[in-house]
């Protein structure tokens, strides 16, 4: 008996984590779809840039940089990573 209940629970499980899983593929496959992000500035289609690794929405005509959610932190995780960083930089300028 509890075997059945088991599988029955699994198989519920599976099909949820198999839903949201398409959810957020639909999500993705709609963010691509859209080819570019309007500007809150000035309205018009924003040009992709990569600063530190990640990509980022720049306005054309204010220069306003968007970022999503965690790349703020990916790009100073980066930064802090990368050889001749600003952490190094302020190191080197505070042993002297």
């Amino acid at each position: 008996m509890s075997d059945s209940w088991d599988e029955r629970r699994k198989a519920q499980e599976d099909g949820y984590f198999d839903k949201v899983n398409k959810e957020a593929l639909a999500r993705l496959a709609k963010r691509k779809a859209d080819a570019a992000r309007i500007s809150p500035v000035s309205g018009k289609p924003m040009e992709q840039v990569t600063i530190m690794g990640v990509v980022a929405d720049r306005c054309v005509e204010s220069g306003g940089i968007w970022l999503d959610a965690g790349e703020l932190e990916q790009i100073l995780k980066n930064a802090h990573e990368a050889p001749g960083s600003f952490a190094g930089f302020f190191s080197k300028l505070l042993a002297k």
